[in-house]
């Protein structure tokens, strides 16, 4: 529910494409998508190498604060996150809260 609502509030509307995180990362990476918003928690491990992948292609990926994603953190889980294949996109998308 959260997901199709920040969909919602995306400028020219947005869609939403179930499917698992690592290949969400990918589909980013490849183009096909332009932004991934992750509402619930999620482990390190479930996230570091998707993670990279889109880094290495030129996307990037936001904590909940917009803090870079980091890794290393104790109990190795993330919060909620904003993964982009555009960097330049982080400014005109909405907050993942709000």
């Amino acid at each position: 529910r959260r997901t199709a609502d920040y969909a919602g509030r995306i400028p020219n509307g947005g869609e939403v494409l179930p499917s698992g995180s690592s290949l969400k990362f990918c589909i980013l990476a490849e183009g096909l998508a332009d932004v991934y918003p992750r509402f619930g928690p999620t482990s390190e491990w479930d996230t570091a190498a998707g993670h990279a992948i889109l880094t290495a292609a030129g996307g990037a990926v936001r904590a909940a604060d917009g803090a870079p994603l980091r890794y290393g953190k104790g109990g190795g889980r993330n919060g909620g996150f904003l993964a982009v294949g555009d960097p330049a996109a982080l400014g005109r998308l909405p907050p993942l809260e709000g």
